[in-house]
């Protein structure tokens, strides 16, 4: 009688053992990459490993680490760890500190992104500091940066970094200093944009903060390669004669929420950069435009057109007169 209820107890502990340190799904190899940020605490760490779905429910992972003395013996770091890992080969990479390598991430900025639009971009990129990129807007351009780039802050008055982000596909790691990309991104605006300047400037009356702003109102409205020197064309001879720009896109981005469709209601915000209230060109660029809208608006079309609408499939109906306009919006 009493080897048998030794048998059976030493059975139960068996089996209440090997559910302690079962896996939560040994049949999901699967492997996670999972955060442990620095000053997590063990109660904190389980929550991650839980959130992660690698521990199964009532899971013994505090009691194990208490038992062994390890609750304060995991390095902070990334790791991939799978859900059909067994408890003790979980906690043996989290004391072991087998991290990985962090890995970096490449991010393409299309033409014409705004800094919040390139901010939802490294943020879906796992860029670690994405708010603060966007917060660039409101923060603008610190003196240390302007004395890093004296060739090309000479040019520029503004305080925003907005347009000077050059567009292009970069590599980082999740963790870069903020200020590592937004120097990458400026020395390649220098490296793109300075020499075309340099050779070109003589053919405009724009400053070189007003080209840079006129071209991101020429990318947000093109979206036919080959227009582009005509856009910019129209821009030119509406500030020529003191007529409004009246562009959509310098609406939208003094908009909080903008929609896709400027409506009628929206063209009363009350802003500087409301080209249909405000004559000549906003205080800024809306967005950092590629160097093909730089160059159409360095060189644009010579025209006398005065009006454009766009067409379904994204080309546009140029038009002299304000009739020739109406009959065009008309018909589109």
């Amino acid at each position: 009688m009493k080897d048998n209820l030794i048998i059976s107890t030493i059975a139960l502990l068996i089996v209440g053992f090997a559910f302690i340190l079962q896996p939560a799904n040994p049949f999901d190899r699967s492997e996670k990459l999972t955060a442990i940020p620095a000053g997590s605490s063990a109660k904190q760490i389980k929550a991650i490993l839980a959130q992660k779905g690698l521990l199964p429910p009532r899971s013994n992972f505090l009691i194990i680490l208490r038992a062994f003395g390890l609750q304060d013996k995991i390095k902070a770091g990334e790791y991939l760890l799978s859900p059909s890992m067994f408890l003790p080969e979980i906690i043996i990479k989290l004391v072991g500190n087998e991290t990985v390598a962090p890995k970096q991430i490449r991010v393409t900025f299309p033409e014409g992104s705004s800094i919040h639009k390139m901010g939802e971009i490294l943020k879906a990129a796992r860029y670690q500091q994405w708010r603060a990129f966007q917060n660039l807007i409101d923060e603008g351009i610190t003196t240390d940066r302007r004395a890093k780039h004296s060739k090309l802050f000479r040019y520029i008055s503004s305080e925003s970094p907005e347009g000077y982000l050059f567009p292009d596909t970069y590599d980082f790691f999740p963790e870069a200093a903020l200020d590592l990309v937004v120097e990458t991104m400026l020395r390649r605006f220098e490296a793109m944009v300075l020499p075309l300047w340099e050779k070109e400037k003589s053919s405009t009356k724009l400053s070189f903060h007003e080209l840079l702003t006129l071209a991101s109102i020429v990318e947000k409205e093109a979206k036919i390669p080959e227009e582009r020197p005509i856009i910019a064309s129209v821009f030119y001879n509406r500030l020529k004669i003191g007529m409004p720009l009246a562009a959509d896109p310098t609406v939208k981005y003094a908009l909080e929420n903008p929609s896709k469709k400027v409506f009628y209601n929206q063209l009363n915000v009350d802003s500087p950069y409301n080209t249909y209230k405000r004559v000549g060109l906003p205080p800024g660029p809306i967005c950092n435009p590629g160097l093909d809208s730089i160059k159409a608006t360095l060189k644009p079309a010579k025209t006398d057109f005065f009006f454009f609408v766009a067409r379904p499939d994204g080309s546009h109906k140029f038009t002299k007169t304000f009739e020739e306009h109406k009959k065009a919006r008309g018909k589109n």
